[in-house]
C-alpha cells in the first residue's frame, strides 16, 4: 500500500482544485524520488506536471522501486475541500481505493474514502522550449493581477517592456480592455530577463483556473516565447513544484 503524510493539507485543496479545471483525471506515481503527476487536458491545449520530493513529506511508504494510484479529479477535489487550517493530510493507496485521512488538534480525525480510477499511465516528455522572457513574482501578486483582468475578456496577452524591467499582463475583450504593469521597480517583480520584447497572447480561461493554486504559492514564475507554448511554475513549501503549459492563442 502506498502512504504519505503531509503537514499542511490546504496546498493540496489549492493545487488539485486548479488541476480539476484542466484535467478531468490523472495518474500520481510515486518513487524514491517523491510525487509526480503530469497529464494533458482533453483538447491538448494545456498540460499539468506536479512534482512534491520524497523530502517534504513527513511519512513516505512506497511499495517496491514505483506506485501509482488514479484519481478522477472532480471526486479527489470534492474531499480536499473538506481540508481547513493547520490539518495533515494522510493519504493511503491501494489496488481499489484511496483513503484521505485529516488530523488536526481540536477537530479530530475526518476519514474519506474514494473509488481509485483505474487509468493507463502514460508517460509524458517535459516539451523543450526556448523562452525568451521570464518573469518571478509572489503567488498574491499573479493572483491579483488575474483576478483584475479575468473579467475584462478571454485572451491574456504579455508583453515584455523594451528597455525596463517590466511585464504587461493585458486582457482583451470585444469591447473592453485592461492591462497590469509589474515591474521589478515597484517590487511587484521579484526577479525578471527578457531577452527579447516579444509579446504572445493565451486564453484567459486557463490562467484563471490557476488562480486556486496560486493562494498556497510561495512565487510563481511566468516564461513564455512569441507564439510557444507559456510555462508557469508555481513553487511550494518544502520544494514542492506544479505547472502548467498553454499553448498559444492566434486569431
Amino acid at each position: 500500500m502506498l502512504k504519505f503524510r503531509f503537514r499542511d493539507a490546504r496546498t493540496w485543496r489549492y493545487m488539485v482544485s486548479s488541476i480539476e479545471k484542466i484535467i478531468d483525471e490523472g495518474v500520481f506515481v510515486a518513487s524514491s524520488e517523491g510525487l509526480r503527476l503530469r497529464a494533458l487536458d482533453t483538447s491538448h491545449v494545456a498540460m499539468v506536471d506536479l512534482f512534491y520530493p520524497v523530502d517534504a513529506f513527513d511519512e513516505w511508504e512506497v511499495p517496491g522501486e514505483e506506485a501509482s494510484f488514479g484519481v478522477t479529479f472532480k471526486e479527489f477535489t470534492k474531499v480536499l475541500r473538506a481540508a481547513e487550517k493547520d490539518d495533515n493530510l494522510v493519504l493511503e493507496a491501494d489496488e481499489s481505493r484511496i483513503t484521505i485521512t485529516f488530523t488536526s488538534m481540536g477537530r479530530g480525525t475526518r476519514i474519506f474514502k474514494i473509488p481509485q480510477t483505474l487509468l493507463t499511465y502514460e508517460k509524458l516528455g517535459e516539451p523543450r522550449i526556448e523562452y525568451t522572457v521570464h518573469a518571478k513574482m509572489m503567488g498574491t501578486t499573479f493572483r491579483e493581477a488575474i483576478a483584475n483582468l479575468e473579467v475584462v475578456g478571454e485572451a491574456l496577452a504579455l508583453q515584455a517592456v523594451e528597455g525596463r524591467d517590466a511585464l504587461i499582463m493585458r486582457a482583451v475583450g470585444d469591447v473592453e480592455s485592461g492591462e497590469v504593469e509589474l515591474s521589478v521597480d515597484d517590487g511587484t517583480l521579484l526577479d525578471y530577463r527578457a531577452d527579447s520584447p516579444d509579446t504572445a497572447s493565451y486564453t484567459m480561461e486557463y490562467f484563471s483556473s490557476m488562480r486556486p493554486a496560486a493562494q498556497a504559492a510561495d512565487t510563481v514564475s511566468i516564461h513564455y516565447a512569441a507564439e510557444a507554448p507559456v510555462r508557469v511554475d508555481l513553487e511550494y513549501l518544502g520544494g514542492g513544484r506544479l505547472t502548467f503549459y498553454v499553448s498559444p492563442r492566434f486569431e
